[in-house]
């Protein structure tokens, strides 16, 4: 199955695309619940694109989100 993550368009949120063609957003929080259904191999591609730009500057993340292109997970 194809979920395709893409980020919105600030840095704590992105965009997941499920297999049925539904899209539900995911913020950078440890009590979100849409995460739960999500396969382990989703969840760790969300986390680690979280990871990723908030380890950047802040001066530097909207340049980073203004150039991501959506990718694809096979879970």
């Amino acid at each position: 199955m194809k979920y395709i993550i893409r980020h919105g368009s600030i840095a704590a949120i992105q965009f997941i695309k499920l297999p049925d063609g539904r899209e539900i957003s995911i913020t950078n929080s440890n009590d979100e619940p849409n995460i739960e259904f999500l396969p382990l191999k989703v969840m760790a591609a969300i986390n680690r694109q979280f990871g990723i730009i908030f380890s950047l500057p802040y001066e530097m993340r909207q340049a980073f989100i203004d150039n991501s292109i959506p990718f694809e997970i096979e879970a």
